[in-house]
């Protein structure tokens, strides 16, 4: 037992640490560390909506302490929070309904498909207007609900899509971007989190030791980061969802 949960801290310093390295979402290294990991250690084979589910607790508790220290900043925007969160909110809940109902090889195979759309996004670049923003109320209720769904199903915030989004569709300035995608992703986190949790898809000891691996690591990446080029971070998280891609198909 006491095996079990040193290695769902270790999956969890190790999800963090990354997050905080390449600044993108630890659902990404984590959901396919907690079904590829333990097998291989002679654990018993953790099913895809467990996974999903610590995956999800993971990401709540990694998102709530930046979305509080998010809000303060003269970028924060209420409006944009409220209509794009309120979405994903909706959507997120939803989306773990769904995976519940669902075979649970189909959530690996949605996680497959996330995973190869966050390689793409990795390196995909805009140039943001710097005006004042404005915000088109229903579209950003109608992606939020859309990137929501898919974020549900695998237990994921969404934070390495909002970020793209909110540059490329909505021209977004980076500060706000950046201001505002992580309070989104919180939001976003709290219904798949608690709608999973319902659902008896989240073991408390197996919830607790990821997730506090991955808050005492991620600010530890965030620092290592900083004194990394940008190259050598995309590099690392493209050659991890690589090799989880491949390792979850064959």
């Amino acid at each position: 037992m006491w095996s079990e949960l040193i290695l769902l801290f270790v999956i969890g310093i190790f999800g963090g640490f990354i997050s905080g390295l390449v600044g993108i979402g630890g659902a990404i290294i984590i959901y396919p560390a907690l079904i590829l990991i333990p097998p291989l250690l002679g654990y018993p084979v953790m099913t895809a909506y467990v996974a999903s589910g610590l995956t999800s607790a993971q990401v709540f508790f990694s998102t709530l302490s930046g979305a509080f220290s998010a809000r303060k900043k003269d970028a924060f925007s209420l409006q944009l929070v409220l209509y794009m969160g309120g979405g994903m909110l909706i959507g997120s809940s939803l989306g773990a309904i769904v995976a519940h109902l669902i075979n649970a090889d189909f959530v690996t195979y949605v996680y497959i498909g996330v995973a190869m759309l966050a390689l793409v996004l990795l390196f995909f670049k805009v140039t943001p207007r710097h005006e004042t923003p404005t915000f088109h109320r229903l579209l950003l209720i109608l992606i939020g609900g859309s990137v929501g769904i898919v974020s549900g199903i695998v237990g994921a915030g969404g934070a390495f899509i909002i970020t793209p989004i909110l540059l490329a569709v909505f021209k977004l300035p980076m500060n706000t971007v950046v201001a505002n995608s992580i309070v989104i992703a919180f939001i976003s986190s709290i219904g798949t989190f608690v709608t999973k949790a319902f659902q008896g898809y989240i073991p408390l000891d197996l919830a607790c030791a990821i997730v506090l691996g991955s808050i005492i690591f991620a600010p530890i990446g965030l620092h290592v980061g900083r004194h990394i080029p940008s190259t050598v971070q995309k590099s690392i998280i493209t050659l991890l969802i690589i090799l989880a891609i491949t390792q979850l198909i064959f």
